[in-house]
């Protein structure tokens, strides 16, 4: 995904998504808020997989414009997340076990690194792959919510080194999926997502999670990762 300005930067962004889909043992109810987040856990904990559209909105501060884009997401659990871009240009974030892969076709070129595990919790999206745990990631509070059939919490990371500086997110109280994630970064800049006909699977097929990957792309792989 972009970060912000730039898909590549999905780092950030896929470490604050895997995690919050993710279990969240041992959480007691003390508060309205935590108790949101328990529904969320027993929601979340029984869907296998998930598939979604979405839609995306990156405020760059530095630059006083917006950047829209839209594609569809695929997650299978445990810890495997595709995010593809369809519109306004072709890109593929892949993220399976602790490899991430980046996939531009205009380029013909795949970005190849590893998350390693003492940095997952600070990645934006992968709690949506059943990463990390809420209560030990982040602090938690409410945020004032426009409509009464969701509500809005502000996620402040504990982790120093995260990628971003504050994750808010929209929760329908109805059914307890994530509807909206909005994530902040260090420099002002703002990444709203808005997921759309969000549909659980018993599994997703085993392609999904796999890169198929013309002759002649370049493949630039972090020092000592296999290519």
């Amino acid at each position: 995904m972009r970060h912000m300005g730039s898909r590549r930067g999905l780092g950030g962004l896929i470490g604050s998504l895997m995690i919050i889909l993710a279990a969240l043992p041992g959480l007691s109810a003390a508060t309205p808020d935590e108790a949101l987040l328990e529904r969320v856990q027993q929601t979340y904990e029984q869907i296998p997989a998930l598939s979604a559209e979405f839609v995306q909105v990156a405020t760059l501060s530095t630059l006083n414009r917006e950047q829209t884009s839209s594609g569809h997401m695929y997650i299978q659990k445990p810890h495997a997340i595709r995010w593809e871009y369809t519109h306004p240009d072709s890109q593929t974030i892949l993220y399976k076990d602790n490899q991430l892969q980046i996939y531009t076709p205009k380029r013909k070129q795949v970005l190849q690194s590893i998350i390693a595990e003492k940095d997952r919790n600070s990645v934006a999206l992968l709690f949506l792959a059943g990463v990390g745990t809420l209560q030990q990631s982040f602090t938690i509070t409410s945020l004032p919510s426009p409509e009464d059939t969701v509500s809005r919490l502000r996620l402040v990371p504990r982790s120093p080194q995260a990628g971003f500086t504050e994750l808010h997110i929209t929760v329908n109280r109805q059914s307890a999926f994530i509807e909206s994630l909005t994530i902040h970064d260090h420099i002002g800049n703002r990444t709203h997502i808005r997921f759309v006909a969000l549909q659980p699977h018993p599994s997703l097929p085993a392609d999904t999670f796999e890169l198929t990957l013309p002759p002649d792309t370049e493949i630039l792989a972090q020092p000592g990762l296999s290519r």
